[in-house]
This record gives structure tokens, C-alpha cells and sequence, in this order.
């Protein structure tokens, strides 16, 4: 299994990067939704610690996976990799010296000094791959005459997936909104404020990003990253200042004042088995953490064993998730938001009566 390396050190060391919204692992991709509390059996993780025990369970140990991944990732030989996962095993010398059939305990000592040896080397190597990047960085982003900054496009670590390996272009804008936000933030930074551009300027900065740069330019516009006049024939950087003297937006930013400002919508949702039609009902608080749902049905740990059983048996692709009610707080003033999922979800079980055959809700107790 690849693992992705575009992250910092103490990230790849996690096996998982922390997203605005979610936690994504570096080994699957798969998303664990933040402020979201995990039951496994009798035990409820919270979100970051279910991404643990999601690695844990589906991968197991980081060190092992990047040991895996051979020479050329590594830069290890066969028997420098045997000696370090016997080490990382807690196997003493004279173990590791019958195992590895290694004459005498020196020669195992010299092994460790030769790694230890690659260790500083290799900080010596990060390092200089920094500096070099910081003296890139200041020699390229110098405008040119038009004001254009000219720099190599490099993507954010999390969307590195997206990205061709052989010619570093986006290989898609099926991206998630959040994700795609991002990705056009970043693109932005190659946009003066103060400059206008024509549509050809536009096209010559974006199709090294991406092939279809037409739809990627029409992208940015439709989300108000770049701002065009009726004619089409002049693109601007949207800028907060109308007057084109401030400065260039900062578009991470608004996002996320955006996301902060938006109430989370919740309801009552159901799963529907689409193989036998029955069905789950349920509420939540926050529509958005049914990415967390699916998550937690995938990797075997939801509460409900019944729909567990089927959902591991069939597969995803044989579930549908539905929203049947989105709740509206101005029908609902001074009640609050508990108790109004609880009454409507009396509601619906009431109505569609999800028990036995027809579904995986049990009834309740009286």
C-alpha cells in the first residue's frame, strides 16, 4: 500500500493530516468528520482517536507500511530493513544476531552506527531541501514587467492525490467543495490584484494546472475567485477594495469565516438496504457528519449490528443515505434543538415503521 509523503515529517509519523473539517488518512484516504464521537462496541473514541484506531485496525503499524515500501523509498538494503523492524519488534542484539544469522555482535553494533550515520544524513538532506526551497521561492516570485508573479505551481499537500505524478497536473475538479476551495485559493496566489488580464493571459497561467484550463478558468468564476466583465474580454483577481488598490484576497480566510457563519442544517435522515428495502431512521444535529456515518459503517463500527452486518455483507454501493426532513428553527421557537429531533423522529418512525422486516430500528421500550 502507497503512502502519500507530500506532508510534514510529524505528519506522515500520525499516518493522518488535520483537515478544517475532517481527519484524512494518508494510507486510504478515507475522512473522519471533526466533532463527531465514534462508538466501537462498547467504547466511544473521539474523532481523532477513531482515526487512530481506523489506521490501527485497516493498516496496521505506520513504521511497518513506510518500512515496506522498499529501497527506493527508503534507501534502506534488505538487511538494514530486517534489522530495523526486529529493533522495532524490541528484540534484543543476541536475538536479532541468531535471526539474522549475523556472525558476531560487532557487526550487528556497526549496523546500528551506519543507521544512525544515515539519520543525520538525512536531516542534512531536509534541511537543504528547505533552504534550497526558501531561496526558490524568494528568486520566483520576483513580477515581472506586467506585474504577473511567475512560480511553478505547487499543490497543497492534502490534494497531492489529485496530482499526476509524471507531469504535476490536476488530473480532475471532481474535488470536494472544501477541497476545491482550497485548490482555488491557491491557484489565486498566481494573480496580481492590481493587474487585469485577458482571457489568453488567464489560459497561459492555468492550463499547466490543469488540461481542461477552460473549464477550470470558467470554474473560477462561477465561484468568485476572478471577477469578468459582461464582454468576457478582461478577468480581474477578486478583491475585497472595488478600487484595485488593495491588497490580494486572502480566499483560505473567507472560507473559512464563511464556514464559521454557516449554521449546520439537521434533521432526520434514513439508510435504505436497496437489496431487501429495509430501512434505518435517525436524526442528527449536523447533516455534514453523515460523511462520519458512512466512515463508521465502513470500517465496522457502527452501533447498530443488524444494519453492520448487512452494510459489511452488501457494500456501500448497495445502501442509500437519504435526508427526509431538514429542520426549520423559525417553526420551532424555544425548543431546543434535542428535544425537536427527538418529537420529529417519533414523527417519521411512526410513519414509515422501520421494525422487523421493514427495517433496523428497534422499538422502544415502554
Amino acid at each position: 500500500m502507497n503512502m502519500s509523503l507530500d506532508y510534514p515529517v510529524e505528519v506522515i509519523e500520525k499516518g493522518y493530516s488535520e483537515e478544517n473539517r475532517h481527519y484524512c488518512c494518508l494510507l486510504c484516504g478515507d475522512e473522519v468528520e471533526k466533532g463527531v464521537i465514534y462508538p466501537v462496541g462498547d467504547v466511544f473514541f473521539e474523532d481523532w482517536r477513531y482515526m487512530e484506531h481506523h489506521i490501527e485496525k485497516a493498516h496496521g503499524s505506520v513504521f511497518e507500511l513506510l518500512l515496506s515500501g522498499g529501497k527506493d523509498q527508503t534507501g534502506l538494503s534488505d538487511q538494514q530493513t530486517k534489522l530495523l523492524f526486529l529493533i522495532y519488534e524490541g528484540k534484543t542484539d543476541k536475538e536479532i544476531q541468531k535471526e539474522l544469522k549475523i556472525g558476531s555482535m560487532s557487526t550487528i553494533r556497526n549496523h546500528r552506527f551506519s543507521l544512525r550515520k544515515k539519520e543525520k544524513q538525512a536531516k542534512t538532506l531536509l534541511v537543504l531541501m528547505n533552504l534550497l526551497k526558501q531561496r526558490q521561492e524568494v528568486i520566483t516570485e520576483e513580477p515581472d514587467n506586467d506585474g504577473t508573479i511567475e512560480k511553478s505551481f505547487e499543490p497543497p499537500a492534502e490534494l497531492a492525490r489529485y496530482f499526476s505524478k509524471e507531469d504535476g497536473r490536476l488530473k480532475t475538479l471532481r474535488l470536494k467543495e472544501q477541497e476545491k476551495d482550497q485548490l482555488l485559493a491557491t491557484i489565486a496566489l498566481f494573480f496580481n490584484a492590481k493587474k487585469v488580464y485577458t482571457e489568453s493571459e488567464i489560459n497561459v497561467i492555468l492550463e499547466p494546472i490543469f488540461e481542461d484550463y477552460m473549464l477550470l478558468r470558467r470554474e473560477m468564476v462561477d465561484r468568485g475567485v476572478l471577477t469578468r466583465n459582461t464582454e468576457g474580454s478582461e478577468y480581474r483577481l477578486y478583491c475585497k477594495n472595488e478600487n484595485g488598490d488593495g491588497e490580494e484576497m486572502d480566499f483560505k480566510k473567507e472560507m473559512k469565516l464563511k464556514a464559521k457563519e454557516e449554521k449546520p442544517s439537521y434533521g432526520i435522515f434514513q439508510i435504505k438496504n436497496v437489496k431487501n428495502g429495509k430501512l434505518f431512521v435517525s436524526s442528527t444535529p449536523n447533516f455534514k457528519t453523515l460523511n462520519g456515518l458512512e466512515f463508521m459503517l465502513n470500517t465496522g463500527g457502527h452501533s447498530n449490528k443488524e444494519l453492520q452486518t448487512d452494510w459489511s455483507e452488501h457494500g456501500k454501493d448497495n445502501f442509500e443515505i437519504e435526508i427526509l426532513e431538514t429542520i426549520d428553527e423559525k417553526d420551532w421557537r424555544g425548543t431546543n434543538k434535542k428535544k425537536i429531533l427527538e418529537k420529529q423522529l417519533d414523527k417519521w418512525l411512526e410513519v414509515i415503521k422501520p421494525y422487523g422486516e421493514n427495517g433496523y430500528n428497534s422499538l422502544k421500550k415502554v
